[in-house]
Parts: structure tokens; C-alpha cells; sequence
């Protein structure tokens, strides 16, 4: 299959909690941003005390908590060590 064609959701609750599925792979989590990479790209959130409340790989699954701020795709944005090993 090919992963263009896999869907994610994004539903967040008053912006105090988020679910994300489609979720291949954790890249990057602090406490103000986590990075995840998706089939089509990667999404970055922002925000206060964000926390990974489950990360479920096999289901490709992730819930969070804290304050979000945006939520932002980022496609054709280079990547942190494409940008450092340039």
C-alpha cells in the first residue's frame, strides 16, 4: 500500500487535549514541542506542559495533554540535520 494514501486525524478538546492517529513515529518531544512523523509528512505541535499521555505505535496512535498553541504541517521543511550536516 502505498503511504500517500494512509489517512491520520487530529481531534483536539478545547485545546487542553489531542488525538492523533496515523502516527508512524515519535521525533522530537519537550515539554513545548513535539514533532511526529506521518505518512505524508511531518506535524509539529506547540504549546505549554505538553505531555504524551500514550504512544502506541502498533496502533499508530498518540494522545497528549498540556496547552496547545498551533498545530502545524511541515512539508518540504527541511529537517533539523538536514540543516545541522548540510
Amino acid at each position: 500500500m502505498d503511504n500517500k494514501n494512509q489517512t491520520h486525524n487530529i481531534i483536539v478538546e478545547n485545546r487542553q487535549h489531542a488525538q492523533i492517529t496515523g502516527v508512524e513515529e515519535m521525533i522530537s518531544a519537550t515539554e513545548k514541542t513535539l514533532i511526529v512523523k506521518l505518512a505524508d509528512g511531518n506535524l509539529q505541535i506547540n504549546g505549554s506542559d505538553l505531555k504524551i499521555d500514550k504512544l502506541a505505535p502498533e496502533e499508530k496512535l498518540l494522545h497528549l495533554s498540556g496547552t496547545i498553541q498551533k498545530i502545524e504541517y511541515m512539508e518540504g521543511k527541511k529537517s533539523f540535520f538536514k540543516k545541522l550536516f548540510r
